[in-house]
């Protein structure tokens, strides 16, 4: 289980806190007791083993993660299982979308009903004052607070969830009208595809990584290329931005056999220009 979650927070931190683990087992009277009245009322399945399930369910909420590990872990919820940063399917859209169901309307504790009708998204909080939201297809986001309410929710990132829901129209019954003069994020002008291709080029001759990974977040194709066949690889490659490559072939899975409009590669590219370091990347990967 915890391979699972680094995996969706792309190998950030995320450990079992031993600590936390133990004083949970000791305070755990409650939750065997009902879980002892739901296996009488047969709502689990036959010869499961309620302590093993207890003690899973207490080591996987004794997961200590950041806010950045967590952060990721939210987007790839988002994303339906796959990790935007690694391009891991590490769980199926079947899956998470049962995973979300079940932070709707229960991952807030006894505040679930009201967050779900104030903000309309899965979200789980932790009684140390983190909280953690999803709104499908959009974003993932990752708060911390460690003041909490009256049923254990960090306050100050719950009213910040309900504000940015509301700020940008985000909740799933929004009516969204011309005449309404508030800020939504679906009303942004698109970008050509063209003017995608020369951004993302200008991006790899200037060794802007940030900028890459946000154009690959919104799903432009790091692989297209401009009208003398050059993709983002080949002119970083030229450039000698090793970073850039590193980047391009680890995390967007960039086709470095691509030839441009001469026949040349990236790897003939970095050869040409003498870029050392580029060359040895661009090798060890094919």
């Amino acid at each position: 289980v915890l391979n699972v979650i680094r995996r969706l927070c792309n190998k950030e931190h995320a450990n079992l806190h031993c600590t936390s683990y133990q004083s949970s087992r000791k305070a755990s009277v409650r939750l065997h007791a009902l879980s002892f009245y739901l296996q009488e009322k047969k709502c689990f399945p036959e010869k499961v083993d309620i302590s093993a399930a207890l003690d899973l369910m207490m080591q996987c909420a004794s997961t200590e993660i950041t806010c950045e590990s967590g952060a990721v872990m939210a987007a790839s919820l988002a994303n339906g299982g796959l990790c935007p940063l690694s391009g891991d399917q590490v769980l199926s859209p079947v899956a998470t979308r049962s995973m979300l169901s079940v932070m709707q309307v229960a991952g807030m504790k006894d505040y679930s009903s009201t967050f779900h009708f104030k903000t309309s998204v899965p979200a789980v909080s932790s009684s140390h004052g983190a909280l953690l939201a999803v709104v499908p297809g959009v974003l993932g986001l990752m708060a911390f607070s460690p003041e909490t309410d009256a049923c254990g929710n960090p306050w100050r990132a719950v009213h910040f969830c309900q504000e940015l829901i509301s700020t940008f129209q985000l909740h799933s019954f929004d009516i969204r009208t011309p005449f309404r003069q508030i800020l939504a994020y679906r009303q942004w002008k698109a970008e050509s595809e063209g003017y995608q291709i020369m951004n993302v080029l200008l991006a790899a001759f200037k060794g802007d990584v940030q900028t890459l990974r946000r154009y690959f977040l919104s799903g432009v194709d790091v692989n297209a290329v401009d009208y003398d066949g050059r993709s983002a690889l080949h002119v970083a490659a030229a450039e000698g931005h090793a970073e850039v490559i590193s980047f391009l072939l680890q995390n967007t899975r960039a086709d470095a056999d691509l030839k441009d409009r001469w026949g040349s590669s990236a790897l003939q590219e970095a050869r040409r220009h003498n870029r050392e370091a580029v060359v040895t990347l661009l090798q060890g990967h094919i």
